[in-house]
């Protein structure tokens, strides 16, 4: 039987996924006997973390290859006996192909789909008119806030909006929430980039603020009717039940009675927390023990029709409520238009474009074009597909591949080779949902029950771990497979049971789970926990572990903030988001707090931080600093550094960062404080963000502080490979890595989290069928509206179901050597991580306590131990950064960067600029005008601009810069005989001193001494005497020459 060219790869964690997707790679890549055939070839995935991995181990296997005996034995049997060619032949062809590669590696095709995408949109930037040269912003916040910023600034200015507004706020202070909308619109606006609101979206934008205004109308008229009918049940109810001579106290605790009286009067809220329903249905007791028999025969025979009553009232009851929720988030769709506007506006603006946007507009590209022209806009045309994580692809994104997967399965290239197509997932990994990812198109795919195209696929199950020591793997089956009877659906049952099932390919391996007491509070429960991962860490490192060994997964952040800071405080070294935070920095909020006070001064929060620092970098008395704090934190701040500066003897007067623009304030902090150690990797990712900053933003000190409130919790510097501390970090960061050992706390999470997660609601049929869609909160109050609020909810109950199950699947299999899980003990249930623990142990026979920990394997002694001579120091972590760029000294490293400083071109830039500096002061100014004229390609204006502030920063140059000399820059010196002359730069100083610059971009040549004499010569013949004249090489250093 044929292989079919459309694979699917069905990939369970730790089974090889990487070194398949690289097996088929190379397969491909060998097969045409074109050494260019890997530009035909198109591998996609998520993050560049996976791109890079995936590249590197292609160009890894390709060298080894090259150069026999390869170590990769399983790689050339699989080659050789596909290609059916002997290990010189391959070694032969591997060689020809990494060179080509090489050569044009531009075209060598494993990238992200983001970035496929941002590809196929420059390639129409035309058609969707956009700017030819915009910037991809990956994080929309700053555009998103400064959309919503710039509404609520038109409040009291612009009526329409202002009432709108108005009424919104009011509308919750009504309803006993927070007056502020902000948020509200924030979270609306958000919609617009979500793909799984797409449909919603699109629809309410088709719809003009007049249609809206009407359907509020029709809302608010149907909001009373569903009221009054709801009001008429339950008053009709009530008279057939008095004349029935049944009273309220009849019935059990007065339920029934009290139920239909508050719906009478219209009291809806909680109308349904209670059991009534079960006790009409013959589940529960309508009625107490001691109830006459009369009676009871009564409500017995009525009890058909008091149901009957009962789901009238519901229904109308859950229509008010579900059109009252509807009507609550009513005004931020009647301002979706205006947000779309603006943010489209601001975009253009800056020249910028959101990621989040390009799967619709390319969707529309896809629609509209033939597939072939396509590919000869692209300039290339893909046969041959691999897609990995599948189970993340979003609907868009998969729809948006289709046409063009399709057409290289279903046609021939010229030597009539078809195309094919290779799918790599595995669902049970599938933690993205909330950003598009979707489970479910991989999950139809597998079964067979869904395939867009016209041949059929062919699946392949990696069934064999090759990461875990069998005693976890062994575990992780059967545990597994126990939970997957809390689903329902049969499809679901066999993903996570049987099709979970692995065979291990390492002996060993330990697992453990241990519990904290039962009833403390969510408060009480953290030191318990950070109680236990301290002895596990120890007991740990005391087997021989190191640091670097143990990561320690959690399901939310500020669960890593709470054991980083236990850890810390215990004297272990941690490698955390929160860690690398650059605001942490001490040195980076002494800057900080400088700047706040330079513009709102008098803030002792902000003295107190540059006390703390200043004391200790100039090593103050610890004896005399409450005193001098308690004497002077009060000061204004103009006495307060003043008198902080006579105790240290430093020189700083913050009076000269008025006007300065942040850049230049941040180098004239530092200047004054040469102990501040610049090399540190906080610090330099802190300047560089500045400088980012500048270029796009503003230059000045409150624009970037404002930019910096927001920043400042998302800034991190980028840490080296294999630092030798403990790993701390989310689940979701966790995905595709792996670790000796994993130490999984916290584990009493709730499957359906208590998060305020909107929903939309489709109005599809009946009088409010024009409406479409509502939006609001997800709740349980969501399954009394109607059958399909029922539905919804049922269908949103199962999806946190999954996403919990996923989440801990991707936990539970990251470990190599040794698991440890940290719960809490509970009682009978299914709400937690902590309940499935408990029920699976009780399942084996066994108890699962404070008292009786569960054990599977022997935690031994460190299996194998990996020298770490190559492994970092946490405390030395600032010197072994990638760091290409310092405050005072920008340093070159990448080599494309390298060829442009050597290049004419760039001297050629840097001589234009600095022709036009005639103070450093218009410096910002002059940038900004060669970026709006777009004076020089993006890719060189780092480098320049750094190398123009470093030039007019020097020791001995910034004396010509600073305004006080007469100066003339490339102007021509008209000789009586001989040549005109056109020095770089002439200053002319009020005593009557001459000075000569010439700046030069290449090594120095004796021709540099003769040109410049030249200079000097001529302007001597002008009458001036006092001439001092400098060459100024401009390289990766700049070296100033005095020629006398």
């Amino acid at each position: 039987m044929n292989k079919s060219n459309f694979q699917i790869i069905n990939a369970s964690a730790g089974s090889g996924k990487t070194h398949t997707l690289v097996l088929e790679y190379l397969k491909i890549l060998f097969k045409n006997d074109s050494s260019i055939s890997f530009r035909h070839l198109l591998a996609l995935t998520f993050t560049n973390k996976a791109v890079n991995e995936m590249k590197s181990r292609i160009l890894k296997i390709l060298n080894s290859l090259s150069n026999p005996p390869s170590f990769e034995k399983h790689i050339v049997t699989n080659l050789c006996e596909f290609l059916n060619v002997t290990e010189k032949e391959l070694s032969i062809r591997a060689s020809h192909i990494l060179k080509k590669i090489i050569l044009v590696y531009g075209s060598f095709d494993i990238i992200t789909l983001d970035k496929f995408s941002h590809r196929l949109v420059r390639t129409y930037a035309m058609e969707f008119k956009l700017p030819y040269n915009f910037e991809v912003v990956l994080d929309p916040e700053d555009l998103l806030n400064e959309t919503v910023d710039s509404i609520i600034e038109e409040v009291g200015t612009v009526k329409i909006l202002s009432k709108l507004l108005l009424e919104f706020s009011l509308n919750k202070v009504l309803n006993d929430k927070d007056w502020d909308i902000q948020k509200d619109l924030h979270d609306f606006i958000r919609l617009l980039l979500n793909e799984n609101d797409l449909t919603p979206i699109t629809d309410i934008k088709n719809k003009s603020l007049e249609d809206l205004k009407a359907e509020s109308k029709l809302l608010y008229k149907a909001k009373e009717e569903s009221k009054k009918a709801a009001s008429k049940y339950a008053k009709d109810a009530l008279d057939f039940i008095n004349k029935k001579g049944i009273k309220a106290k009849d019935f059990k605790r007065e339920h029934l009675y009290n139920h239909f009286e508050d719906a009478k009067n219209g009291v809806f809220n909680k109308l349904y927390d209670n059991q009534l329903e079960a006790a009409l249905i013959g589940e529960k007791k309508l009625y107490n023990k001691t109830l006459l028999e009369e009676k009871k025969f009564i409500i017995n025979k009525i009890q058909p029709q008091l149901l009957k009553y009962y789901y009238e009232v519901k229904k109308f009851v859950g229509e008010h409520l579900l059109i009252e929720k509807t009507l609550n988030s009513w005004t931020p769709r009647m301002l979706l238009q205006l947000m779309e506007l603006r943010l489209n506006a601001l975009q253009d603006k800056k020249e910028v474009r959101l990621l989040g946007e390009f799967n619709s507009k390319i969707n529309h590209l896809i629609e509209n074009e033939p597939v072939p022209y396509i590919y000869e806009r692209l300039g290339d045309r893909y046969q041959h597909y691999f897609l990995d994580e599948f189970q993340d692809t979003s609907k868009l994104q998969w729809t948006n591949l289709i046409p063009l997967i399709g057409n290289a399965l279903e046609s021939q290239d010229l030597s009539g080779e078809a195309g094919s197509l290779l799918l790599v997932g595995d669902p049970k990994q599938a933690i993205y949902r909330w950003r598009g990812g979707n489970m479910e198109q991989y999950v139809d795919l597998i079964n067979n029950s869904k395939n867009p195209f016209q041949i059929g696929s062919e699946l392949v199950s990696l069934n064999e771990n090759f990461r875990s020591g069998d005693k976890i793997v062994s575990f992780n089956n059967d545990f597994f497979l126990a939970l997957s009877e809390i689903f329902e659906n049969e499809e679901y049952q066999n993903i996570y049971g049987n099709g979970s099932q692995q065979e291990a390919h390492l002996d060993g391996g330990y697992v453990r789970i241990e519990t904290i007491s039962k009833g403390v509070t969510k408060e009480s429960s953290v030191p318990l926990y950070i109680s236990k991962i301290l002895n596990i860490v120890r007991e740990v490192l005391a087997k021989g572990y190191k640091e670097s060994d143990i990561a320690i997964l959690v399901r939310k952040k500020d669960q890593v903030a709470l054991i980083g800071n236990a850890l810390s405080q215990d004297g272990f070294k941690i490698l955390s988001s929160e860690s690398i935070l650059v605001a942490q920095s001490k040195k980076v909020q002494f800057l900080i707090a400088i700047l706040k006070l330079s513009i709102q001064p008098n803030i002792s929060k902000n003295h107190k931080i540059i006390l703390d620092f200043i004391w200790e970098i100039l090593g103050g008395d610890q004896n005399m600093y409450h005193e001098f704090a308690k004497e002077n934190l009060h000061l204004d701040t103009i006495s307060f550094l003043k008198t902080l500066q006579k105790y240290f003897e430093f020189n700083f007067k913050i009076e000269f960062l008025k006007g300065q623009t942040i850049y230049e304030a941040v180098n004239y902090i530092l200047t004054c404080f040469p102990e501040i150690d610049i090399s540190e990797a906080y610090l330099h990712f802190f300047i560089e963000d500045i400088y980012e900053f500048s270029k796009i933003k503003s230059v000045s000190i409150s624009s970037y502080l404002d930019y910096w409130e927001g920043k400042s919790k998302k800034l991190t510097i980028t840490m080296p490979e294999g630092l030798k501390a403990i790993k701390l970090m989310t689940i979701h960061q966790a995905k595709g890595l792996e670790f000796p050992v994993v130490i999984l706390p916290f584990m009493d999470t709730p499957i359906f989290p208590l998060v305020n997660e909107k929903i939309w609601f489709p109005f599809s049929e009946g009088k409010l069928k024009t409406i479409k869609w509502g939006w609001f909160n997800f709740s349980k109050e969501l399954q009394h509206y109607g059958n399909k609020g029922k539905q919804l909810y049922k269908e949103k109950c199962l999806d946190h179901q999954l996403d919990a199950f996923n989440v801990l699947y991707v936990a539970m299999t990251r470990a190599v050597e040794a698991m440890f899980i940290i719960s809490k003990d509970v009682d009978n249930g299914n709400k937690t991580y902590a309940h499935w623990f408990k029920n699976y142990i009780f399942t084996k026979g066994q108890l699962l306590d404070t008292s009786n920990p569960f054990e599977q394997g022997i935690f031994n002694l460190r299996r194998q131990i990996i020298k770490d001579e190559n492994k970092l120091d946490f405390e030395n972590v600032g010197s072994n950064l990638p760091i290409n760029v310092t405050w005072k000294k920008r340093l070159i490293l990448d080599s494309s960067e390298d060829k442009i400083k050597d290049s004419k071109e760039w001297g050629i830039l840097i001589h234009d600029l600095l022709a036009k500096v005639t103070t450093s002061d218009l410096i910002p100014h002059i940038f900004q005008e060669a970026n709006e004229k777009k004076s020089f390609p993006k890719k060189f204006k780092r480098s320049v601009e750094e190398k123009v502030w470093e030039v007019v920063r020097h020791p001995e140059l910034k004396k010509f810069y600073d305004g006080e000399d007469d100066v003339l820059c490339e102007q021509e010196l008209l000789m009586p005989s001989g040549p005109t002359l056109r020095p770089d730069r002439v200053n002319f100083s009020k005593n009557g001193r001459v000075s000569v610059l010439d700046y030069k971009t290449s090594d120095p040549k004796e021709a540099d001494i003769e040109q410049i004499k030249t200079y000097k010569r001529s302007l001597m013949e002008f009458g001036y005497n006092k001439i001092d004249s400098y060459l100024v090489y401009i390289n990766s250093d700049i070296q100033v020459v005095r020629i006398n």
